[in-house]
């Protein structure tokens, strides 16, 4: 009898290692999968109480609500090296101009008269430009911007009245060709306030480096082709709004931003304010797309060297994305 007793004890111990072994490797498994592969890497700094123990509350396919609220950025950080607290995005910008405005440009002997762009020069007042950019975020709270945003627009037409345009003077009914192109390179920063996981607003410097390329042909074969390079700081502010409980849209990352910035500077103004409402959905672990919709205005005002202007352009614009 005693030598049964022996016998069952190591088996009721055995099974007991093994029950403990199997539930060891449960957890083990479970803890990285249980939630999207996009948030896994940062699980250990997720505070939402929605995360830790919601295993039993389940939508449909088995998703865990808990995981569309995280992902949806619950606890929003850098996806790219969390350890380094930094995060990369590239983008393209379909802008749908609108141009306004007068331009005098002066020759070298001082000769030019103010004309209107769309009106005088027969410049179109709509026009589809490209622009690229980069931005880098560090430390979780300054974001480094660069920009390069070249427009353009050019079309054929008759001068409606005399004027002289950088010492090429243009009759009534003379027939030109405008080109107008101006090209700006722009290196700004923004330093971001944040009071809850929602809002976030702070200043912003940029750095415009603009150059006018302006070209007048009258059909009678007289040319002259206008340049300027200019450099102009400007200053502003911007703020962002993030919802974090959206329900399963969340997923998506909704989000409203809106910035603007001024400054008058050798007495020449250069003023931007834009607004825009966009998505940021996960494609991968380390990746989101960025599609942005918005609206945005430009204005030059004042006078640098042989160049004066009182011009706006302005449009709706679209923004896409890839975040790292």
């Amino acid at each position: 009898m005693p030598a049964r007793v022996s016998m069952k004890t190591p088996c009721a111990l055995v099974t007991l290692a093994l029950l403990v072994l199997a539930v060891g490797a449960a957890m083990a498994w479970d803890q990285p999968n249980r939630l999207p592969a996009k948030v896994r890497s940062l699980e250990g700094g997720l505070s939402n109480p929605f995360v830790g123990g919601i295993g039993a509350i389940r939508g449909r396919g088995g998703i865990e609500r808990g995981d569309w609220l995280a992902a949806a950025g619950q606890a929003r950080r850098t996806i790219l090296c969390p350890s380094s607290d930094y995060a990369m995005a590239l983008g393209v910008r379909p802008f749908f101009s609108n141009l306004g405005g007068a331009v005098k440009a002066v020759s070298r002997g001082g000769e030019g008269t103010w004309l209107s762009l769309p009106g005088h020069l027969r410049l179109p007042t709509e026009a589809t430009s490209w622009e690229l950019y980069a931005h880098l975020r560090t430390w979780d709270k300054v974001m480094w911007r660069i920009e390069y945003r070249p427009w353009n627009w050019s079309g054929p037409g008759h001068i409606p009245t005399d004027g002289d345009f950088a010492g090429l003077f243009l009759q009534a009914n003379d027939g030109i060709n405008t080109d107008l192109t101006i090209t700006t390179f722009l290196v700004g920063a923004d330093y971001d306030v944040s009071f809850n996981r929602e809002l976030m607003f702070g200043p912003n410097v940029d750095l415009h480096i603009i150059k006018w390329a302006q070209r007048v042909a009258k059909d009678a074969g007289a040319v002259v082709d206008f340049s300027q390079t200019m450099l102009q700081p400007a200053i502003g502010a911007h703020v962002r709004y993030e919802p974090t409980n959206t329900g399963y849209f969340s997923w998506f990352k909704p989000y409203l931003e809106g910035r603007f910035s001024w400054m008058s500077f050798g007495s020449l103004a250069l003023s931007t304010w834009d607004a825009g409402l966009g998505v940021a959905p996960p494609l991968s672990r380390n990746m989101d797309g960025g599609i942005r919709a918005g609206y945005k205005q430009w204005k030059l005002d004042g006078t640098r060297g042989r160049l004066s202007t009182d011009v706006d352009v302005e449009g709706f614009y679209l923004d896409f994305s890839l975040r790292f």
